[in-house]
């Protein structure tokens, strides 16, 4: 992109946001301007170009499986966006306007490939989604190999940060998460962690940049201690007798060589958590140690929902980390419209989804052209110049969220209910914790 067509990108999308986009768009109109002149001209009538019609725009999202509950706040945040997108283009007097072309990934990689599949053959050149890392993984070549453009809003595996592909990531990598984690473990004075994961492509990257993270930051501060080699287990499981029966010989012998309040147990995992805590829920030894989970169980509302794992929550002081974003009357305006139609607020992707369809349309309005490569090089500009339901954010160089700092939500009793509540934020610039509510005391 050209310094000049930089500039001119720039003024279109503060325009744009300046009329107030995401809701409550107004029109604009500006007095024309007249030339008078006496030069005779015979004037060829123009072919029709730009957009026109129906642009189709694709929504993977995990309807089904695992990530069923964040798939279906980012479908009713998808849906909520086009709407919204669609006035404003009606309101500037466009001829085209967006058609959403939604498919449920069912949590697979092979489900989502086939998805997208049919996408591409129903001519989407552009598709949010889909959520979980395995599943982008999993596309990735067709998608590069066919130009077709993947923004997805929660897919954070440091191995996909991969400059010059057909894959965006609305999310920071877990480059970023892991040291939150490391972080939140840490001070909660526990020295010995032995993690259990979902072996693939995002459990596989998290445990290791969390146990990076950890392992720096015992060596920085001169302590001892470690995480165990721990356990891996299949991506989708329903039943965990084996893998707890294994977690409760661990704990038990480092309990014994250092002391409960010495020894934790990391999470990674979906909405597997739920079964996995009904099992250990089952072992006294496993309820006295402390938990910490990530933005995969962040907020998750089958485990608020369901008692045993909720009350096991509750007692390991369970706190799981997901990308914060920045609160402003636009995230609240989303928000809110989630709350009446699904009776819950929804975890931070579900803002990052509403981005993601307002950023592409001030795309294809700039280029008025529905070609993927052109639009996937002109977001950057885009992205840098506007505000959003997420904040102000920029992507780096392998088309990911550069930066973010990190809410810790956990799970709470009161009067006999449970939810999910903010208890901190870890600040990434300077690698603290800002806490709301001290659960470590």
């Amino acid at each position: 992109m050209t310094p000049a067509q930089r500039l001119l990108v720039v003024a279109i999308v503060l325009l744009i946001v300046g009329l107030g986009i995401g809701y409550g768009v107004g029109v604009a109109s500006a007095p024309a301007k007249v030339i008078t002149t006496t030069t005779t001209v015979t004037v060829t009538p123009a072919v029709p170009v730009g957009l026109s019609g129906p642009i189709p725009i694709g929504g993977l999202w995990p309807l089904t499986g695992e990530l069923s509950s964040f798939g279906e706040e980012n479908k009713v945040a998808f849906e909520l966006a086009i709407k919204e997108v669609n006035e404003w283009l009606k309101s500037m007097g466009k001829p085209w306007y967006l058609v959403p072309v939604i498919e449920d990934s069912a949590t697979d990689p092979k489900t989502a490939l086939d998805k997208v599949r049919i996408m591409h053959g129903r001519g989407v050149k552009v598709i949010l989604g889909p959520m979980a890392s395995a599943e982008v993984r999993e596309i990735k070549s067709y998608v590069d190999a066919n130009k077709i453009l993947i923004i997805s809003p929660s897919s954070t595996s440091p191995a996909l940060a991969i400059p010059g592909d057909y894959v965006l990531r609305y999310c920071p990598d877990d480059t970023i998460q892991g040291p939150a984690i490391a972080r939140v473990i840490y001070d909660s004075g526990v020295r010995y962690v032995v993690p259990i994961w979902r072996g693939d492509a995002w459990g596989d990257g998290l445990k290791d940049a969390t146990v990076r993270a950890f392992t720096n930051i015992l060596k920085k501060e001169g302590v001892e201690g470690g995480v165990v080699e721990g356990i891996r287990f299949e991506p989708g499981a329903k039943e965990f007798s084996v893998e707890v029966a294994k977690l409760v010989t661990i704990v038990n012998d480092l309990v014994g060589k250092y002391g409960l309040d010495k020894v934790g147990v990391l999470l990674i995992s979906f909405e597997e958590v739920v079964p996995l805590f009904v099992a250990a829920g089952k072992y006294e030894i496993l309820g006295k140690v402390k938990w910490f989970g990530s933005d995969g169980t962040a907020q998750n509302a089958l485990l608020v929902s369901t008692k045993e794992s909720a009350v096991f929550s509750v007692k390991t002081k369970f706190v799981s980390t997901i990308a914060a974003p920045s609160y402003s009357s636009k995230l609240e305006h989303v928000k809110q419209y989630i709350v009446k139609t699904l009776g819950r607020a929804p975890a931070p992707y579900a803002y990052n989804t509403y981005d993601a369809v307002w950023t592409v349309a001030i795309a294809l309005n700039i280029l008025d052209e529905y070609e993927a490569t052109k639009i996937r090089d002109i977001l950057p500009t885009v992205i840098e110049n506007y505000f959003g339901a997420s904040g102000w954010f920029k992507l780096n160089e392998a088309g990911d969220r550069a930066f973010s700092d990190y809410e810790l939500w956990a799970i709470l009793e009161k009067d006999g209910k449970y939810e999910w509540v903010l208890v901190g934020v870890w600040k990434g610039a300077a690698d603290e914790i800002e806490w709301k509510i001290p659960l470590y005391k």
